[in-house]
């Protein structure tokens, strides 16, 4: 385990005359250290314990320098495919006499390439528990490199940590079996900032830097309480991809781990780069005993804004989760756009819903979705957004819905989404155009992954009533048939009687960014307005 070439050790005998016994230097000459764990997990510097291995009253003589010449360090740990040689030694500089601990070496880090370079404090400080011991550590593991520079007031304990850091590498994941605890799975990212640990409470201050091609900068701290880690943190943001934070996962299971943790964390960002054109996002983390909750979760999208509050209970098998939504004065074709679907075929949108799920995976959540969406539309197409959405010219079932003179812009659309144990039974769908109103019926099963959907004309100008067939969807949601005629619903089973009037107007200042936007888009309600009007008029 130890072999050494010489010691060299002074005696201070004045002080020993005083009963005090201090050694004012010691010199190691080659000092060779070989630590070995064994395929057991037993240390070779691991001893038998015996009664006065802990006698708190033993006194051990005061060193005041300690001074290595030519070390070397091995150590091998056949559990783990672990083993580094390195040099050490002390620098003493020439100017001020100050002393240093150099340690250089390489090896392998659980399978993974090693080197490290550090340059700290004399070794007998490392006794001095109040006085802050300086440390420059660098260190690269793979691809994953380490700069650290700073203090611990007590190392062996790994207790009054002060340092600056500096880490990037390829993937995070990739130290999950190094640091035996998991890892996100990220892209190429560097961080810096500043690490702290005194008692308890782990902090990092000033953090700033980028995942993939997503920045960010703030503060986190982690204070340990009974076992678990309480994480607060808030962070901000100019731009987040969420490609770098990976596709919504396919199971929810993983969620289970936060039954051991409790997190209070607010994140902000200018913009998200996505698809969809969103920015202004705001977000606040809130996890307690196994329950998360996303609230709020706003973003402004496409000339709106989208407010939301999203909640997962973990301790329940499945999970449970709820999502609460609001939809305010959102372009929706410029959303559509964004998917190569033609933006003047559809209008300004607001709604406000709210759904209730169970399930381990996004497919079980729909499957199992309860509640309901009420939306509100003015603007944009009818013929023109049904043949985008079908991704296909459907001809003949256009035809035959829509009169060819018909103006098929949109006055104001409504729709009425009750769901339960994952189908969508949709009993209130009106479109209003100049010449016509269109009324839809049917239902969309998350279960089967199927919907079975009706759209019927009722025009304005009875005379030309026998010129329309109603247009029948039907099919999965990828691949759904548009069928004219045949199987569509009985005429007059649906009319601006049987319509609510009250949930219309209940939407009306959802078309509006905000309460201070209302004066702004007065002919929004107008358009929908007239409908409510029809309506009342319906049921007289």
């Amino acid at each position: 385990m130890f072999e050494i070439a010489a010691i060299d050790i002074s005696v201070d005998l004045k002080e020993i005359l005083k009963g005090r016994f201090i050694i004012p230097q010691i010199i190691l000459t080659k000092p060779n250290i070989i630590l070995e764990r064994s395929t057991e997990g037993k240390g070779n510097w691991e001893f038998q314990d015996n009664e006065n291995a802990h006698n708190k009253d033993r006194e051990f003589p005061i060193i005041e320098r300690v001074r290595i010449v030519d070390g070397t360090l091995t150590y091998e740990d056949l559990t783990s495919h672990t083993h580094f040689s390195a040099f050490f030694a002390t620098k003493i500089k020439e100017e001020d006499g100050e002393e240093s601990t150099v340690l250089q070496g390489e090896g392998k880090l659980r399978g993974r390439p090693l080197t490290i370079n550090l340059n700290a404090g004399p070794l007998v400080a490392l006794r001095q528990a109040k006085q802050p011991y300086p440390m420059v550590l660098e260190l690269h593991a793979g691809k994953t490199s380490v700069k650290v520079n700073g203090t611990l007031t007590q190392p062996l304990q790994l207790q009054g940590i002060d340092l600056q850091f500096d880490i990037k590498g390829p993937n995070p994941e990739q130290l999950s079996h190094v640091l035996g605890a998991p890892m996100p799975s990220l892209p190429l990212y560097q961080l810096k900032g500043d690490l702290s640990h005194h008692d308890d409470i782990w902090q990092i201050q000033r953090l700033h830097g980028h995942v993939g091609d997503s920045d960010l900068a703030g503060n986190i701290t982690v204070k340990i309480v009974a076992g678990q880690p309480h994480i607060t943190a808030d962070l901000n943001s100019k731009k987040i991809n969420l490609n770098d934070f990976g596709p919504f996962p396919q199971s929810l299971s993983a969620l289970r781990k936060l039954q051991k943790m409790n997190a209070n964390i607010s994140i902000r960002s200018k913009l998200v780069d996505t698809k969809v054109p969103i920015d202004n996002l705001k977000m606040h983390i809130i996890i307690k005993e196994g329950h998360l909750i996303l609230s709020p979760l706003d973003f402004s999208v496409a000339g709106g804004n989208i407010r939301s509050r999203i909640e997962f209970d973990t301790k329940t098998q499945p999970i449970k989760s709820k999502i609460e939504i609001e939809i305010h004065h959102v372009k929706l074709g410029e959303i559509l756009r964004r998917f190569k679907i033609a933006d003047k075929s559809a209008g300004l949108i607001g709604g406000q819903g709210i759904f209730w799920f169970k399930g381990n995976s996004l497919a079980e959540m729909l499957a199992s979705a309860d509640g309901g969406l009420l939306m509100l539309m003015t603007g944009g197409r009818l013929d023109g957004l049904l043949v985008e959405l079908a991704g296909l010219d459907i001809g003949e079932a256009i035809v035959a819905l829509f009169d060819k003179d018909d103006n098929t812009e949109i006055n104001c659309a409504f729709v009425d989404l009750p769901t339960s144990g994952g189908i969508i039974n949709m009993k209130t769908f009106v479109v209003d155009t100049k010449d016509t109103v269109f009324f839809g019926s049917g239902s969309i099963d998350f279960n089967s992954v199927q919907l079975d959907l009706v759209i019927d004309p009722k025009p304005k100008d009875l005379s030309l009533f026998s010129a329309r067939a109603p247009l029948h969807i039907k099919g999965s949601l990828k691949d759904p048939t548009f069928t004219p005629g045949a199987s569509a619903i009985l005429r007059g089973a649906v009319s601006l009687a049987l319509l609510p009037s009250a949930p219309i107007v209940s939407l009306y200042s959802l078309l509006q960014k905000d309460q201070k936007d209302q004066g702004n888009h007065k002919q929004d309600n107008i358009l929908c307005g007239g409908l409510v009007e029809a309506i009342n008029e319906a049921r007289k």
